[in-house]
């Protein structure tokens, strides 16, 4: 399938959208299989990692297929913690987000990070959303030295959009055509029939938003599957509740954030379990990536709000385009989507 394009708003908003990848410490990943110190850091989902050999755990293929939609991708590494030792496995140390331009970006993967951050950092990742940035949250087992590393690394950011981020249990498909797909008109979902993960930590929602946040689920986890807890290491296992999801996504501020429960599901070809060639793994993520690197109004990119902004979103409008579909219920273009284009403007979401 080819990806979408959501012209003529993500195309013109952000002529080359630009998305980091936050990646964990050398030798921080691994705990659950990985023999020596190659393999620690192979499991962090690298993006320049090109192996295509069976079992690989690179995300090579998607920066590459990202950069082929207009993408400028680049990736920060966490450093090693003080007196790391020089073999066997590291905990890493948190990026001083604060003191980056995040602003030169529209997107940032929250990706193999395992890393405790200072409030400074996560401050940094809550005002980059709420101005308009997109970030997107994936944890895995294999992110970190333990089953808790990664997702409490991701949990310190979720904390501000009430969110949580299960630990790594499960592997199972999701189908439009057996109802897993809760709004399956929304933009991400345009064109996808199914997605798979293996290893997977879903977002959990109870329901209640706080602040600006108004959250949408996307895809719901497996009836029946079972999902782990982050509340120990390891933590304790249940069944999935419709509380549970696969993916799930939110307008915060200006911004937007997401949660997708696999690693697995964007690995290069013969990738751990799946990859980003299986079902339509790709659609999806590209559909992604560009519903969250497109959060403002500033459809000509000049960094003003003005009338050629809302002709451009008329357009879309009228032609129903899914640029233009930003507010439930999705897949319908009505005065919902109209006034949270007014809302989007009257705030300067650029």
């Amino acid at each position: 399938m080819v990806p979408l394009h959501f012209a003529p708003i993500a195309l013109l908003a952000i002529a080359q959208p630009s998305v980091l990848f936050v990646r964990g410490a050398d030798r921080s990943g691994g705990f659950l299989e990985a023999q020596n110190d190659a393999q620690r850091t192979e499991h962090l989902a690298d993006i320049n990692n090109t192996s295509t050999s069976s079992g690989n755990h690179g995300w090579y293929e998607l920066a590459q297929a990202l950069a082929a939609e207009g993408f400028l991708v680049s990736q920060a590494i966490e450093p090693l913690e003080p007196g790391a030792p020089t073999t066997g496995q590291t905990q890493g140390a948190h990026i001083d987000l604060e003191l980056l331009d995040l602003s030169g970006y529209d997107m940032i993967v929250m990706g193999s990070n395992n890393a405790v951050y200072d409030t400074p950092a996560i401050d940094a990742i809550e005002q980059f959303v709420l101005q308009g940035g997109g970030v997107l949250f994936i944890s895995d087992a294999g992110f970190g030295s333990n089953w808790a590393d990664a997702s409490n690394s991701d949990q310190q950011f979720l904390d501000r959009f009430g969110w949580v981020i299960q630990q790594d249990l499960g592997l199972y498909a999701l189908e439009r055509s057996l109802g897993d797909f809760l709004v399956p008109q929304h933009p991400v979902l345009l064109g996808v029939d199914a997605i798979d993960g293996e290893g997977v930590s879903p977002g959990v929602w109870t329901g209640t938003d706080v602040g600006t946040v108004t959250t949408t689920p996307l895809v719901r986890t497996m009836p029946g599957a079972q999902t782990r807890n982050n509340d120990a290491i390891p933590g304790s296992v249940r069944p999935t509740t419709p509380s549970d999801f696969a993916s799930v996504v939110a307008q915060a501020g200006c911004g937007r954030i997401a949660i997708h429960f696999d690693r697995n599901t964007f690995f290069n070809a013969n990738g751990a379990g799946t990859d980003l060639s299986k079902f339509d793994n790709q659609l999806y993520a590209m559909n992604l990536f560009y519903w969250l690197s497109d959060a403002g109004v500033d459809t000509n990119d000049n960094g003003v709000l003005e009338f050629d902004d809302v002709i451009d979103f008329l357009v879309a409008f009228l032609t129903d385009d899914p640029a233009a579909d930003l507010a439930a219920p999705f897949g319908v273009y009505d005065i919902t989507d109209i006034l949270d284009f007014l809302y989007a403007y009257q705030n300067n979401c650029l």
